[in-house]
């Protein structure tokens, strides 16, 4: 059985989800002590700035002990009580852990429908686990199955024809608010990570009149075409761009503010308009800092709102993927179902032999389905009719 445990955007408040916002480190420490559990075969975690699931592959089906070993590992990892977010965490099992993940992978649950930065999450999440040999037959299958549908229903449907995600999604929050970009300045802190280069390369897009970004590392795309609008200062002079930045955009992966309210006193200019946008879980920015004279704030949750009208246009593309959705998991639960019960077919399949040798192949199979008809519900009857018939 698959059972999976999740903390999303749409009913988990940010400072909750923070709590599960593991590391690398902490995910693999995670998944061992999940499959350490003798009840759990396998384990996969998959986290986002949007989200963290937690899927299983179980040979139980008392749900009631699976949350409870679950979330003792979880309490374990987090160092403290979390009781308190019980109510958070959504459970899905079986079909509806399954379709779950097929409509995660696809783009379908997530704040901006159609996003494609989710499937590579989904990606890494069962290499991760994979590599901490957490994930076998079960695991590997759906997800392998997920993504190759998800790949599918982008290809076919419309729903990530827009091309907008949260990065681009917090440019179009920044500029609303400013009325647009002409003449202004964008600081953005983690352009060396996934989310800051996505918002680096769409902001190339946009006519900032200067782009500062924060370098941990040396991928930044630095052709000659964009030498000149792009800045590359150390992350430890960031305060000292804020008074010249219009558009303050944080996205890194580290535990800590990377602003503070303090600390951006001394660098504040109270005569121009500035926005902060935080695409970062936990949060990169210190939401006391809306609350100086023309700061505007913005985080993950807030982008809620900015991602209705994206999904609007998407609606005819949604109910085509969806349906496509049904038919991945159809498949895939046939495939676990086989698999469950390979005895089944594989004692059938020597009997058969035997009763072939003693009677004949044509009386063996006529008895076979004698057998189906008598035994069998009206439902199966009709489905072998159907299939022998195509």
């Amino acid at each position: 059985m698959i059972l999976l445990l999740s903390l999303s955007f749409k009913n988990t408040p940010q400072k909750i989800r923070e709590y599960f916002a593991f590391g690398d480190e902490e995910k693999k420490r995670l998944l061992l002590a999940l499959c350490n559990e003798e009840p759990i075969d396998e384990a996969a975690i998959l986290v986002t700035c949007n989200r963290t699931e937690i899927y299983i592959s179980t040979h139980i089906e008392n749900t009631n002990t699976l949350i409870s070993l679950i979330l003792k590992n979880c309490e374990d990892i987090i160092g403290m009580d979390i009781e308190h977010v019980r109510d958070y965490i959504l459970c899905y099992t079986k079909r509806g852990a399954v379709s779950h993940l097929y409509k995660v992978s696809a783009g379908l649950d997530s704040m901006l429908i159609g996003e494609d930065q989710i499937l590579g999450q989904v990606k890494d999440t069962i290499e991760f686990a994979r590599e901490c040999n957490t994930a076998h037959l079960y695991l590997n299958t759906l997800f392998r199955d997920a993504v190759t549908q998800a790949k599918k229903i982008k290809t076919e449907t419309l729903i990530s024809k827009s091309g907008v995600s949260t990065a681009t999604l917090a440019l179009r929050v920044a500029k609303d608010e400013l009325s647009g970009f002409e003449g202004k300045k964008l600081l953005i802190i983690g352009a060396s990570g996934k989310i800051g280069n996505i918002v680096l390369k769409n902001a190339l897009s946009y006519d900032f009149s200067h782009i500062y970004v924060t370098k941990r590392s040396h991928n930044i795309d630095m052709s000659p075409n964009v030498r000149d609008r792009i800045s590359i200062i150390e992350y430890n002079d960031r305060y000292q761009y804020i008074k010249d930045a219009d558009v303050i955009i944080s996205a890194t992966s580290g535990p800590h503010f990377t602003l503070t309210k303090e600390h951006i006193k001394d660098n504040w200019d109270t005569e121009s308009k500035k926005i902060f946008v935080d695409l970062a879980v936990p949060c990169d920015i210190d939401e006391r800092i809306g609350s100086l004279d023309g700061a505007s704030y913005y985080n993950m949750d807030d982008m809620k709102k900015y991602a209705v009208e994206n999904n609007e246009k998407k609606k005819l593309s949604i109910e085509k993927a969806n349906e496509m959705v049904k038919e991945g998991v159809e498949k895939f639960l046939k495939w676990e179902l086989f698999q469950e019960n390979w005895k089944v077919f594989s004692d059938a399949t020597k009997s058969l032999e035997k009763e072939i040798a003693r009677i004949g192949e044509k009386k063996t199979l006529e008895h076979l389905f004698y057998k189906i008809r008598d035994n069998g519900s009206l439902e199966a009857l009709q489905s072998l009719i159907d299939t022998l018939s195509n």
